[in-house]
């Protein structure tokens, strides 16, 4: 893991820098480094949970490093990363590069939500993620505070609410976003051009 993040900071740095206080950077399939292919597609264990989750056909899309530095003080909004991308439902694998708590930003997640689209407001305030929906809105609701260990992974939902709490502890915190899909199922989201078959045929 520490060997990964190493990689994946020193691709952002050569490319945009790590000035930004946060930030996200995605990769396609094309776009991969050996490294990262052996965390994300072509990972035993990730692949079996993946097929429990899935099924038989689990098909690779992209991956994107998700930093915090310290000094990101403001929380990730409630959204579901559906409203990105659309079509056949798909499942993020959130791997925690470092460890993640309340205290450094780790993800919330709101359980059973991901049984319906929400509606979501558009907002651009430099804080990223433009589709959200306010803290209002989820009001009431149980809310999970995702508190991992560096290597652990989150495997949910793409219409599953989520956020992250903000960074208070003055670390950096880094996670990597992994997203799969359901190959035997025609799928009319246009985002990905190419995909890594991980078991079995697609469609």
């Amino acid at each position: 893991i520490k060997e990964w993040k190493r990689i994946l900071q020193d691709r952002i740095d050569g490319d945009e820098g790590l000035d930004k206080g946060a930030g996200v950077r995605v990769w396609f399939c094309h776009e991969l480094d050996e490294v990262t292919t052996r965390h994300v597609a072509a990972h035993d264990g990730m692949t079996k949970v993946l097929r429990q989750i899935i099924g038989p056909t689990v098909e690779f899309l992209s991956v994107k490093a998700v930093f915090k530095n310290g000094t990101t003080n403001f929380q990730s909004p409630w959204h579901q990363d559906w409203h990105y991308w659309h079509g056949n439902p798909k499942i993020s694998a959130w791997i925690a590069l470092d460890d993640a708590t309340q205290d450094n930003g780790c993800l919330k997640l709101i359980p059973r939500s991901h049984n319906s689209v929400k509606d979501m407001e558009y907002v651009e305030d430099g804080k990223g993620f433009v589709h959200r929906i306010p803290e209002s809105a989820v009001k009431g609701q149980l809310i999970v505070d995702a508190v991992v260990q560096a290597g652990d992974v989150i495997f949910f939902h793409d219409l599953t609410l989520h956020a992250s709490c903000p960074n208070r502890n003055g670390k950096d915190r880094w996670s990597a976003i992994a997203t799969y899909r359901d190959a035997s199922k025609n799928d009319e989201s246009t985002t990905w051009k190419q995909s890594i078959q991980l078991s079995d045929r697609s469609v």
